[in-house]
């Protein structure tokens, strides 16, 4: 049962060095830019974090409503579990914008409608993890938790007013490295954290049936 475990824990940190030695590696081959310089890695670093956090919340409220409907525990788990990869992608992204802004702005525009957002949804994030787990974390309160979440974002997004903050860069970038390499990230980082989550939903198996 032990060497099962230490099996587990290793497969967790495998996925955990594969990711962050690949992402290395694809950042590492994507040239500077013309204004920017070295310092559109850390940009692609910031948009692809920021972006699978995105899409993460969206998977996260299609799964709560497909466990409310169905009430089907696995996909109630899946809803949790991509919940929370998704607010710690996006503090990550977050966190990142603010050097980010300082390399392209020269400075921190706290009142950028974009980063009031990505400040704002971080906190009910947040805040939407800790009064959920709680309160008892039942797998029915993440789901309609994480609906409430994903359709609060969706309507931000949808009336949010773009001052500074670039549509698409890297979509429109003239270098065919700039646009292609972000997208082999992209795949790579959902990849990964799709896999994390299945590990952590074997690890939290395994110590219920312990």
């Amino acid at each position: 049962m032990g060497g099962c475990g230490e099996t587990m824990a290793n497969r967790g940190l495998k996925i955990i060095v594969l990711f962050l030695v690949t992402s290395a590696v694809i950042l590492a081959f994507i040239p500077p830019e013309e204004q920017l310089g070295s310092w559109i890695r850390l940009i692609i670093l910031h948009g692809i974090l920021s972006l699978v956090g995105l899409i993460a919340i969206y998977a996260a409220g299609v799964l709560g409503i497909v466990h409310l409907v169905t009430k089907q525990r696995s996909v109630g788990l899946w809803s949790r579990e991509i919940g929370l990869s998704a607010i710690v992608l996006w503090f990550i992204g977050t966190a990142l914008s603010f050097v980010s802004m300082r390399v392209a702005w020269g400075g921190m525009l706290w009142n950028e409608p974009h980063m009031i957002a990505a400040v704002t949804m971080a906190l009910l994030g947040a805040g939407k993890e800790y009064l959920v787990r709680s309160s008892g974390g039942k797998l029915r309160s993440f789901a309609l938790a994480n609906l409430t979440f994903a359709a609060a974002m969706l309507v931000i997004r949808q009336v949010i007013v773009t001052v500074m903050h670039p549509v698409n860069p890297i979509g429109t970038s003239d270098s065919l490295a700039i646009r292609l390499l972000p997208l082999l990230f992209l795949i790579i980082t959902m990849a990964a954290m799709v896999e994390l989550t299945r590990w952590r939903l074997q690890q939290s198996a395994k110590q219920c049936g312990s």
